[in-house]
Order: structure tokens, then sequence, then C-alpha cells
């Protein structure tokens, strides 16, 4: 019932003596994450680790995201459609962009699915937990449906797609469906074809294994060349695609490559 909606559930735990930092890139997902084991640290403006609450609302990202393991984890994330979270708030999606915020400020019951995922005996219990949460904050009318098909749009053109093209095959004009896109979707469509685009760098780089050629990479992309993908990397992950690659821990290439 909830499928329109909901990308996935998934759930993460793992066991460290030693906290690691993990780099997360933009996906085109918003989430909603609770930690039934210690929270992870976010990196702040100021350089400095700070915990993450029990439970938070993740809005899209357009820049690198970068967190630090603790010593006993466990959370489960609720994966939305990129337009998908919309239908459950009041408030606009771009006013999440780039930020994590407590669960309860924008969910003023969120409590109780806080204590029934801490008291889940296993994954199925916890996912019942939550799609009776989300049961019942759902507003389907938040939801436009011109969005929606303008993300489909979007998904069939891996993120080629210019932007008047778009607004013509939904029936908008180009200024109706960017209000919309950063209402529902929190960011504008070109922004959002752009992060669609290097999202399908990750397909690729699976299909490549160990050896990795950057070139046909960024081509098959549809990135120009490879400076081109470079460019992109250095926005949405904040270093170059080698550098990434090396740096990723157990969480962010879950997140980054196993969890779309």
């Amino acid at each position: 019932m909830l499928a329109p909606w909901i990308k996935s559930f998934w759930v993460f735990e793992s066991r460290s003596t030693t906290p690691v930092p993990d780099k997360i890139v933009a996906d085109g997902s918003p989430e909603i994450i609770v930690h039934f084991g210690s929270p992870f640290a976010e990196l702040d403006q100021t350089g400095v680790f700070t915990r993450q609450p029990v439970a938070v609302v993740c809005g899209q990202l357009t820049q690198a995201l970068v967190l630090e393991s603790s010593e006993n984890v466990g959370m489960i994330g609720i994966r939305f459609h990129p337009s998908g979270m919309a239908p459950f708030l009041g408030a606009s999606l771009q006013s999440l962009t780039n930020r994590r915020l407590p669960v309860h400020e924008l969910f003023p019951e969120s409590d109780q699915l806080i204590d029934q995922i801490r008291d889940s005996e296993n994954d199925s219990q916890r996912i019942a937990a939550c799609c009776r949460f989300l049961m019942r904050s759902i507003d389907p009318d938040r939801e436009s449906g011109y969005v929606r098909g303008a993300l489909e749009s979007i998904a069939r053109h891996q993120g080629r797609i210019p932007v008047e093209r778009l607004a013509s095959l939904v029936g908008r004009s180009r200024r109706s469906l960017e209000t919309a896109f950063q209402r529902e979707v929190g960011t504008s469509p070109k922004t959002y074809c752009r992060i669609v685009r290097f999202r399908s760098v990750f397909d690729a780089l699976v299909s490549q294994g160990a050896g990795v050629d950057w070139v046909q990479v960024a081509l098959d992309s549809g990135y120009f060349d490879q400076p081109h993908l470079i460019r992109d990397f250095g926005q949405f992950a904040g270093t170059s695609p080698t550098t990434f690659l090396k740096q990723q821990a157990a969480f962010a290439q879950a997140v980054n490559q196993g969890l779309n």
C-alpha cells in the first residue's frame, strides 16, 4: 500500500571497536533513519563530529555528508522515492535539503515509533512498526502527479533531458515545474537531473569491478569527458572519483552502492 511512496526499507548492523568515517553522497532519495543501536556522529560545519538524534529525517543531499560510526551500530532506514516524502510532511522538502532534523520536529508522535523499533525482536517487526507509523502520517494530496511524471521521464533519460523539454512533457511551465520540484523533491529539476546522472556512475563502477576505466565510465554515464565527471564528483562527493573509492568504509559502500 505504501509502495508508490516508499522505495525500500533497509537495516544495517555492525560491531566495531574503532569509529570509522563514512562519506555519503547524493542519491536522490530522502530518508527517515531510526537508530536502535548507538547513533552515528555527523561532521558539522565547524569540523566537529556531533552525535545524531536517535531518529532523524534526512533531506535530499547535494553535497557529501560525513558520518562517523559508533561501536554498536543498529539502524533501520525508510528510503522514499524522490518525491515520496512529500505526502507525509506539511513542510516543503526544500527546507530539508542538506539537513538532518530530529524526527519529532516534523512528526510529533514519533516517540511511539522509536519505542516499537527498540522493542522489536527482528527486522520484520521493525518494518511493520515503520509501516504503521507512515500510514498514520500520509496525506496523498500533498503530492503532484505531474512531478512524479517528470521524475519518471528523468529516470528514463538517465538525467539527460533539458528542463524545458521536461516541462513540456508534463504540460507545465518551467517555473511551475521548478516550484513544485523544490516543494516535493527538495531540488530544482536541473539539479535532480545532475544527481541522477551522477548516480549512474555507481552502476558503471559495479559492472567494471576493480579495474575502472574512468574515461569510459564518464562517457557511459552521459558526461562529455572525464574532467566533466570529476567536476560533478567535486560537488556531490567533495573529492575526486579515485580518492572517493579508496575512502569508502563499510556503511558508506552499502549506502552509496548497495542500497539503491
